[in-house]
């Protein structure tokens, strides 16, 4: 079988089914994506010994694929191409989390855009299959998102197959700055649709200085891992940068300079978030997640961003509930309203490291298959089945 990975974002769980892959026989992969030598330079690339023939996105080949590489099946994430670059395709959406709506109005384009290529998704399709994580995705795909219930396959999240499987910190301490062997790390990784962390609570500048203080004062690492830093203000980019030159203790990444998250999530001993849908894959770890109630109330009216062709989008909605496919309740971990909550469970995570493995199994049970190891089986036999067919 050959497989063409069409990458917006080579991570997760892209790039963990492509390692798995890369394992078969009689498989050859061909990965397009931006920024190639970024990517290679990732601890990741490293650790894995990944040996991929990797190509980096231009005018000719974003449209008409690889030269002389005529796939069987591409695999891509939320980037369709403007044709067909295989008979064949699987959508795997990068990333599952309580963001929405993800209706037919927002994915009016995404519809239109795989409809040029691998045909109507709206009505059964035998060339093009989406991913679900789970049942509830699943539901969310065929009632909200308007994709046909025998176009979406239920597989799990490739990712977690790798996640569950514990790293020795003797391995991933050459990749950071501190030790991260005898301190415990803290990984903070909040959404961007939100805004500043902790605006809700207070002022960033004072909550930030205070929990990184708290936190050094106490031996503990911590990795400050946000999107792409064109997704913020310039203050607050150079906010968040002077805050690594000021404490030892703190590694800033944000997605467009360090793509790859999967060595982040191994090492850290607690995660915070204000529900990044990273946190769906750090469940797998059953490790500690500290989950900021991101919002003062859910019934205020909230400034929503959204990422457009033109850049970010503000637009005011009457409820922050517009936003979310669930509410944050649902989720596989520790919930701070405020900041002193919040605090008290980052210590009570780095204290009580099994605090939060049954929330997060009973999670994983509900929404992703359980992360039994399983996934990338799964999808490689959809796989099969999807080109023979």
């Amino acid at each position: 079988m050959k497989i063409l990975i069409y990458a917006t974002t080579f991570g997760a769980d892209l790039l963990s089914l492509t390692r798995y892959l890369s394992e078969k026989e009689n498989v050859e992969i061909k990965v397009l994506m931006k920024e190639v030598e970024k990517f290679k330079s990732e601890g990741i690339y490293k650790l894995w010994d990944l040996d991929l023939d990797i190509f980096e996105f231009n005018k000719i080949n974003i449209i008409k694929g690889i030269s002389g590489f005529d796939p069987d099946v591409t695999i891509l994430d939320n980037n369709i191409p403007l044709r067909a670059v295989s008979p064949k395709a699987l959508i795997l959406w990068h990333g599952y989390g309580w963001k929405g709506p993800n209706d037919e109005e927002e994915f009016k384009w995404i519809h239109r855009n795989i409809r040029l290529s691998w045909g109507d998704m709206k009505i059964p399709n035998n060339n093009i299959k989406w991913l679900c994580f789970g049942p509830v995705d699943f539901e969310h795909r065929t009632k909200i998102s308007g994709f046909h219930p025998e176009n979406c396959v239920t597989l799990g999240s490739a990712s977690h197959d790798y996640l569950r499987e514990e790293v020795s910190k003797e391995k991933l301490q050459p990749y950071y700055p501190f030790d991260v062997i005898n301190r415990k790390t803290v990984l903070i990784a909040p959404t961007w649709h939100y805004g500043e962390v902790f605006s809700h609570w207070g002022d960033d500048d004072t909550l930030f200085n205070r929990a990184l203080k708290e936190l050094q004062e106490k031996n503990v690492n911590v990795i400050l891992r946000l999107h792409d830093s064109y997704r913020f203000d310039h203050h607050y980019v150079e906010f968040l940068q002077n805050l690594e030159v000021k404490y030892p203790n703190v590694l800033l990444k944000f997605k467009d300079s360090n793509p790859d998250n999967f060595l982040d999530l191994q090492v850290a001993d607690v995660m915070v978030t204000n529900f990044s849908s990273i946190a769906n894959l750090f469940y797998a770890t059953k490790r500690p997640t500290v989950h900021i109630y991101p919002v003062k109330s859910e019934h205020e009216s909230f400034m929503w961003r959204n990422k457009t062709l033109l850049g970010i989008r503000k637009k005011m909605i009457d409820s922050v509930r517009f936003i979310w496919k669930y509410p944050p309740e649902d989720n596989g971990g520790l919930l701070a309203r405020n900041y002193d909550e919040m605090m008290e469970q980052i210590f009570q995570g780095l204290d009580d490291p099994d605090c939060c493995k049954e929330a997060s199994q009973n999670y994983l049970d509900k929404h992703m298959l359980g992360a039994d190891g399983k996934n990338c089986e799964r999808i490689w036999n959809t796989l099969t089945g999807l080109v023979s067919n």
